[in-house]
């Protein structure tokens, strides 16, 4: 008797792009099985774009990035690549018409005096509780949760891109940056007018 016929698996395409020149001036780049927001933190932490739902032309270069690896503390392991093609990568992406999603990641500048404290940390005005969705802006304060284990922490709005917001911990700034969608966090209530 013959072998009975194996199938294969079928394997999802990678939904989640990871790639850029991160702090040190390093190439690097991953792909990952599925949108994480751990993974666009630490890739955002990295100075690292992430792109989600990308067009074909992209995602047939994309697939050319080693697979990366998400560890339980919350860590990204992004390896490093090969500076062309990262060029290749934002290239396609600046082709117009390209219809892939792409967060990127925060721009540093050299803060004034009056933008840092004693931490060197730049500070952003708290601009109080937003009273509706739409008035979540830069300063706001929201809740966002770390993870289901962590519960629910009290986070300054650095940045709203449409629905996506940078968020950094309020009276945690150094543990760095979390990306959210404006659905994942909620309002606290800011009492009567």
């Amino acid at each position: 008797m013959g072998k009975p016929n194996e199938k294969k698996p079928t394997v999802a395409p990678d939904n989640l792009f990871v790639f850029g020149i991160d702090e040190e001036g390093k190439p690097r780049g991953a792909r990952f099985a599925e949108f994480n927001d751990k993974v666009v933190s630490a890739a955002s932490n990295m100075r690292l774009k992430s792109v989600h739902a990308a067009s074909a032309a992209f995602s047939g270069i994309a697939m050319k990035l080693p697979t990366g690896r998400l560890y339980a503390s919350g860590k990204a392991f992004v390896p490093p690549i090969r500076r062309d093609l990262v060029d290749k990568l934002n290239a396609v992406l600046a082709t117009p018409g390209d219809e892939s999603q792409t967060l990127e990641p925060p721009t540093t500048s050299a803060p004034t005096d009056a933008q840092t404290g004693p931490s060197d940390e730049p500070k952003v005005p708290v601009a109080g509780l937003p009273k509706t969705w739409d008035s979540v802006d830069v300063g706001s304060v929201v809740l966002a949760m770390d993870g289901p284990e962590d519960g629910w922490w009290e986070c300054v709005v650095l940045k709203r891109e449409d629905a996506v917001l940078t968020l950094r911990l309020r009276d945690y700034p150094k543990q760095g940056t979390y990306i959210r969608h404006l659905t994942q966090v909620a309002l606290i209530n800011p009492g009567a007018e």
